[in-house]
């Protein structure tokens, strides 16, 4: 019967520890360099060496297990954390287990205690609700946590997300500097989410700051709504910029007017949140907010490591998003 491979055969054949090695599984790289970290993979691959999680499980108290709890898996959006996390997770020995609640605050805390029976060792959550209370049960815990896209009315974890306000007020601005008398800002149900409200306290700032009318549709995946609502305006009275706060509501924006046989700069301007695949080849092509979400989620695997590893942090990261102007507005 074949030898099981073991962590010294690794760190032998390195030429380095089994300290360093271990270090290496644990994503504990601190002074480590490049070339040791791509020596211990190679050979890892090599020697196909597999380590025994139960045996660290016991003797480190660790599960080198780390939850994501998703507040909608089915968001594109969310699909590029994941990916990012799994390739930042890649060359240590922690495993993701990913879990949503489908904007539901029951079934949140129903998987995340879920999680927590896992015996995980840190967790990125992207919550449903802005009440810190809702999880001061996981702050008390004391697990290592990192908010990811939304943050909590109290400063429990620290948040990795986009620029949301800032860079919603620069569209704004550009609305208006385009001649605009009127926005109409569609969102999703905005109470208690943060990036939903921090857009919307942006376009309203702007707005009232230059006199602008601001209409507000928020609507639950209703594209019979939207419709409706582009189709009661009155596009003669004033010169209309329709404002779409995430992907989802910025391609219902597009199919009401299109349905309305509205053109649009023509008609009325659109501009969103979230840039589109189809932004550079829509026609004509749409002025769109670009998040970066895979630096979002190569960002915060690398705080919830560092937490895990002993650096305590409260810090707020903003990754800046970038806004492509275009022809839409």
């Amino acid at each position: 019967m074949a030898k099981d491979v073991t962590i010294q055969d690794v760190a032998t054949k390195v030429g380095v520890s089994k300290t360093t090695v271990s270090r290496y599984l644990n994503g504990r790289f601190g002074n480590m360099s490049h070339e040791t970290r791509q020596n211990i993979k190679e050979v890892i691959e090599e020697l196909n060496y597999r380590p025994n999680r139960q045996a660290q499980s016991l003797k480190t108290k660790k599960s080198h297990l780390l939850g994501l709890m998703v507040a909608d898996i089915e968001n594109t959006y969310s699909g590029y954390w994941i990916k990012a996390m799994q390739e930042k997770l890649a060359g240590t020995d922690y495993q993701l287990m990913i879990m949503t609640s489908n904007n539901s605050e029951e079934q949140e805390l129903h998987n995340i205690r879920k999680l927590l029976d896992q015996n995980i060792d840190g967790m990125m959550l992207q919550p449903v609700t802005m009440d810190a209370e809702k999880y001061r049960f996981l702050y008390e815990s004391k697990l290592p946590v990192v908010l990811i896209d939304r943050t909590l009315r109290a400063n429990f974890w620290p948040t990795i997300q986009s620029n949301n306000f800032q860079i919603t007020k620069q569209l704004a601005q550009e609305i208006v500097a385009n001649g605009y008398e009127r926005i109409v800002h569609v969102s999703e149900p905005i109470k208690d989410v943060s990036p939903r409200s921090e857009r919307y306290d942006a376009m309203k700032l702007v707005a009232h700051e230059y006199q602008l009318e601001l209409l507000t549709l928020e609507v639950d995946g209703s594209q019979e709504l939207v419709d409706q609502f582009v189709q009661k305006i009155d596009y003669q009275a004033k010169r209309t910029a329709f404002f779409g706060a995430n992907g989802t509501v910025l391609n219902q924006i597009i199919k009401a007017l299109r349905r309305n046989k509205l053109s649009f700069p023509e008609d009325c301007g659109i501009c969103g949140y979230d840039d589109l695949l189809i932004g550079e080849v829509l026609m004509p092509t749409l002025t769109a907010i670009s998040q970066r979400p895979e630096l979002i989620g190569k960002r915060s695997t690398e705080v919830l490591l560092e937490i895990i590893n002993g650096n305590i942090t409260n810090e707020n990261i903003d990754i800046p998003a970038t806004l492509h102007l275009r022809e839409s507005l």
